[in-house]
């Protein structure tokens, strides 16, 4: 590798000595080659606490040192708030002595600091989709100055945007920053998880017109993952429950204290009864270590104290989940502890990755509690929680895999929802042609034609949103200003309505409904009890007792090489060195009871026909059910996805399978819709035609390409992963 010290600044170097650098990791080194010796776009795929940051940001802050640019020289794009305001903090010493200034502007950022920034744009800015959206809304007229020398665009946890509205959303708002500037900057994205990194350098480069080179880390971090099973007997033996429940709670405890460590759950409500129950058992014990919770539904205040505590010298415990998923710079941990199998092997990796002191060993144990499991269809007699826990583990360390994401064709509401934006900042009136040259030009519409973007601008003017003068200009109608002009205007994700549960003058968190008076709510690892009520908050105080969290977790998603993998795990006798005793048993019982049970076989026969189990992950698995529901002769009488299908049916096997293939070959996806079903799956699909919906929701929701023998999946042998103890 070419020495690259000569190319960096004295400040560089020197901030570098001071943290006590003695050299960069193969990963920097290869992204330094990439970004001082050409022009091309670059993707770091590394896993977490691997330098990527500083790979990207060292030769960014070296250019914008040695010739500073007219306006911001470089735009940093985070998905999270917290995120972004994080990810500079360990490289501020550095910037400091740059001289290159660092903006942050999102919703936290008050107005003054806002307009100083767009009056005097130069260094670095720091933003979100939405507030990058909101920009080109409403200071249209600044983008020119603010951009016209733009560099660099960074975007980390690119994996986050791909394959969602939002990513397409922040597409489109590079498109046109560059549309509007006449520049042409440098794409950087960072990511620690990806399955296919060649298409997520396709996403990345897909408007930018520039080659995107690929680096990723060829060094791989050593991993430990250990999996414990735990038995809760039945409510029935209240006693010996209760002992269960406090081993289990005990064990957590030895995990962590005295340490620093992240508790992950699957869902808000499983962190508030996690933190609860460990925060018991740690006052018991007589330690003083605190437990933090920390998720979607707090505010940024209770959230940052359990991020403090993490980064702190003392030892803390935070129960978490996908927000801490993300790539926030909290210190070494020296593990993370999984309650219950992770839906997918992205979020696995992303949630390993979390420990391991400074790129140390990476160190995670899975608890696997089926009593406890927010996942419950299931097998008499077979855990599989501790089966898919087994699948994600052998893809991920075996093979390498994680899921790979799926882009959606024809995002129709997020077309409507540009098209506003379009009409809301142009600086001449538009007729359909200039719009169509506009927004159908923008690379997250490539697949939508002519026609069907009149449908919609139809659509529209029959709906008062948009309405066409005499001389065929298009404007925002009556309709349409309460939207475009609106604060949620910039967010292309649906916010439910929550309630805003305050205390002692601070906002603790939100919780979904409407609690009455007197109501208990769980939040922030306490019970609260409501004394106060308005329209969208609530005052409470602290209280003992036990309380129900109150939030509705959308149902998993879980990929067909999972469910097959579960399927491997279940019908094989490989034994699993990182199960400890309990979950070796339970694994050897649970193969017994799946052997007795027939579900691997896809068709089980029943009393009234069949239980199909076809072992495919959640959207092939509908678009089954929904094939299975219109052969005639068939009735699905009940469907847990993704892992059974009851039929009411005295057709045999292969007459089953011969209506199958008949509705492959002679129906068309739109056939699968079914009844009164609402086709609107993002914010803005309510304002789009029925016909055009139909043809979006076939494209995210029914999946027909797959093979019904489980037997018949990708080859998986050949292990391409990071490779460790086990």
């Amino acid at each position: 590798m070419t020495d690259r010290t000569g190319e960096m600044p004295r400040f560089v170097l020197e901030h570098l000595h001071r943290n006590g650098w003695t050299g960069f990791r193969e990963v920097q080194e290869r992204a330094f080659d990439v970004l001082f010796d050409t022009d091309d776009d670059l993707l770091i795929a590394s896993g977490t606490s691997s330098g990527k940051t500083e790979a990207a940001m060292i030769p960014v802050i070296s250019s914008l040192y040695r010739d500073r640019p007219r306006g911001f020289g470089a735009v940093y794009i985070g998905p999270t708030r917290a995120l972004i305001d994080d990810q500079f903090s360990r490289l501020d010493r550095m910037l400091r002595d740059s001289g290159v200034p660092v903006t942050g502007w999102h919703g936290d950022v008050d107005t003054y600091r806002k307009d100083r920034a767009r009056q005097n744009p130069e260094g670095i800015l720091q933003i979100t989709p939405e507030s990058l959206e909101g920009l080109l809304d409403n200071h249209r007229e600044d983008i020119a100055s603010m951009f016209g020398g733009l560099r660099f665009v960074v975007i980390d946890e690119v994996h986050s945007f791909m394959g969602s509205d939002r990513g397409l959303q922040l597409l489109c708002g590079l498109e046109r920053v560059r549309a509007v500037c006449g520049c042409s900057p440098r794409t950087i994205g960072l990511s620690a998880t990806l399955s296919d990194p060649d298409a997520a350098a396709g996403w990345l480069g897909s408007s930018t017109g520039r080659r995107v080179r690929v680096v990723s880390s060829d060094g791989r971090r050593s991993c430990r993952i250990g999996i414990k099973h735990f038995e809760f007997p039945s409510e029935d033996s209240e006693g010996d429950r209760k002992r269960a429940v406090s081993a289990y709670y005990s064990e957590l405890f030895r995990l962590t204290d005295p340490h620093s460590c992240i508790v992950f759950t699957n869902s808000r409500a499983g962190a508030e009864r996690t933190a609860r129950s460990l925060e018991k058992v740690t006052h018991a014990k007589g330690s003083r270590n605190p437990v933090r919770v920390h998720h979607g539904s707090l505010s940024g205040g209770v959230r940052r104290v359990a991020e403090e505590d993490l980064r702190g010298d003392s030892p803390a415990t935070v129960v978490a989940t996908v927000t801490l998923e993300l790539g926030m710079d909290i210190g070494g941990l020296d593990r993370v502890v999984q309650i219950g199998a992770p839906y997918s092997c992205s979020s696995l990796v992303q949630r390993m990755g979390r420990s391991g002191r400074r790129g140390g060993r990476q160190e995670l144990v899975m608890f696997c509690n089926d009593d406890l499991a927010e996942w419950r269809p299931g097998i008499e007699g077979v855990s599989l929680e501790l089966a898919r826990g087994i699948a994600e583990t052998e893809l991920y360390l075996g093979h390498g895999w994680t899921e790979p994401i799926r882009p959606d064709p024809l995002p129709y509401g997020l077309l409507f929802h540009q098209t506003l934006a379009e009409l809301k900042g142009a600086e001449r009136h538009l007729r359909f042609g200039d719009l169509c040259d506009r927004v159908l030009s923008l690379t997250p519409f490539s697949s939508v034609s002519r026609e069907d973007y009149r449908l919609l601008l139809k659509h529209m003017i029959n709906q008062r949103t948009l309405i066409q003068t005499e001389d065929l200009t298009l404007l925002i109608g009556p309709r349409g200003e309460p939207l475009a002009f609106g604060r949620d205007f910039q967010t292309v994700f649906e916010v439910r309505r929550e309630t805003e549960i305050r205390s002692g003058g601070s906002t603790v968190g939100t919780v979904q409904g409407e609690p009455d008076v007197g109501a208990t709510v769980a939040l922030a690892g306490r019970v609260w009890t409501i004394v106060r009520r308005g329209d969208g908050w609530a005052d409470a105080v602290e209280s003992d007792g036990e309380a129900d969290a109150r939030w509705k977790s959308d149902p998993p998603v879980i990929h067909t090489t999972v469910m097959r993998k579960t399927l491997d795990v279940l019908t094989s006798d490989e034994d699993y060195p990182y199960l400890d005793s309990a979950a070796r048993e339970c694994l050897g019982r649970s193969r017994a009871a799946f052997a007795s049970s027939g579900a691997g076989n896809v068709f089980v026969p029943t009393e009234d026909g069949f239980d199909v189990y076809p072992w495919l992950g959640t959207v092939q698995f509908d678009t089954l059910r929904r094939m299975l529901s219109r052969i005639r002769g068939v009735r699905v009488m009940y469907a847990y996805s993704p892992l059974v299908i009851a039929l009411d049916t005295r057709m045999t096997v292969g007459e089953i399978e011969q209506g199958l293939d008949r509705i492959r070959s002679e129906d068309d996806p739109e056939s699968l819709i079914e009844g009164n079903e609402s086709l609107r799956l993002e914010k803005y699909d309510r304002y789009v035609p029925e016909s055009l919906l139909a043809d979006a929701f076939c494209a995210r929701r029914i999946d027909w390409d797959f093979d019904l023998d489980p037997r018949h999946h990708d080859n998986l042998s050949t292990p391409s992963g990071p490779h460790g103890t086990r």
